[in-house]
């Protein structure tokens, strides 16, 4: 399948999205009966809804025609991570899909001095959590937390505000996981509780 068409219902969600909590919209994208469970759509995925978010927080005018540059931006950027980047380079591509979208909201380039040091540290940042977080071979859990870590970051720029998001989603992707850490990972179902549950199912995307 091409690039276009994988991430076309990504950039068409996203373009049509009003939402400025990048946790919930990531949920929204993932429940999509297109989105697989595996893979380095993850690598765009993360990056985008981050990016969506900032522009609409934003609200500028000019908030369509900036989005869609900037998901053009990611996707080629996004291009040079492939699968597997965790196990073979040492970095989860999404913390690499985070970083990636922090730098084009600030712009920055080879020899621009401003924002390198941030986008460094936030990735850092990002890549440590996920690495405490267990496992390899589980998108879904490394996109939630790189994005979840990856909010406060975009926020201390002292621009748009994007908001957290503090519902625990269920992940319904365990069960094709061969390697799922089960009750280890605090988005197994088994880790809700029942309130949580009935939460997680009601703000469910349809």
């Amino acid at each position: 399948m091409a690039k276009d068409e994988q991430t076309g219902w990504i950039v068409e969600m996203l373009m049509a999205s009003v939402s400025v909590a990048p946790a919930a919209l990531l949920e929204e994208v993932m429940a999509d009966e297109r989105c697989v469970a595996f893979g380095p759509i993850h690598h765009f995925i993360v990056g985008a809804v981050l990016l969506a978010c900032w522009r609409n927080a934003e609200a500028s005018g000019e908030r369509d025609a900036m989005l869609k540059d900037d998901l053009a931006d990611l996707m080629s950027r996004s291009d040079c991570v492939p699968g597997a980047t965790c196990a073979r380079w040492g970095v989860c591509g999404a913390a690499a899909s985070a970083g990636m979208a922090y730098a084009i909201v600030r712009g920055n380039a080879p020899l621009r001095s401003e924002g390198w040091q941030e986008g460094q540290l936030m990735v850092s940042e990002l890549l440590a959590a996920i690495a405490r977080s267990g496992s390899p071979r589980c998108c879904k859990r490394d996109a939630r937390v790189a994005i979840r870590e990856a909010v406060s970051f975009f926020n201390a720029l002292g621009g748009p505000q994007l908001k957290a998001w503090e519902k625990t989603p269920a992940c319904d992707s365990y069960a094709v996981n061969t390697v799922c850490m089960g009750e280890k990972c605090p988005y197994h179902p088994a880790m809700l509780s029942a309130e949580e549950r009935l939460k997680a199912q009601a703000t469910k995307p349809e």
